[in-house]
């Protein structure tokens, strides 16, 4: 019986299907999250009384700048502190460095700064599927890759 044949040494990349999965639950829960925290922003400082909008609400200036720093900070800190974000954890995946090791919160905000060019016409998903480790130009550029939790 050899000790070394029961170590498995490399773990299970994660495949697009669920990649794109966790994704896009990530996606709704940053919009709905904005959409909440953009209602109480305009509530509080407009103190609206009765007028109320039918859907949606607009918010602008130090206020909306204020809204896209929380957002965009959500996802990079669940990463970068656990590995996970929400929908990585419903569907089973996580974020590790390209060594193996775990992911930091500053290698999830340089793998975040490319997902606009990531999700451009699905560059992202092109460079996925045809690299070995399935990096997205995000993932190459930070050094990661995502796998099976």
């Amino acid at each position: 019986m050899d000790l070394l044949s029961d170590i498995n040494p490399e773990p299970r990349l994660a495949s697009l299907k669920a990649r794109m999965t966790a994704g896009l639950i990530d996606l709704f829960i940053s919009f709905g999250f904005a959409y909440l925290l953009s209602f109480l922003v305009v509530e509080n400082l407009r103190g609206n009384s009765g007028s109320g909008y039918a859907f949606g609400v607009a918010v602008s200036g130090d206020s909306s700048f204020i809204l896209f720093l929380i957002d965009f900070a959500l996802i990079p800190l669940q990463e970068g502190l656990t590995g996970r974000t929400t929908g990585k954890r419903i569907v089973g995946v996580r974020v590790l460095r390209d060594d193996f090791l775990d992911n930091s919160v500053s290698r999830s905000i340089v793998r975040h700064l490319f997902d606009l060019i990531d999700l451009f016409f699905g560059v992202g998903l092109l460079v996925a599927a045809s690299t070995l480790k399935k990096q997205r130009i995000g993932d190459l550029i930070a050094k990661t890759i995502v796998v099976v939790d």
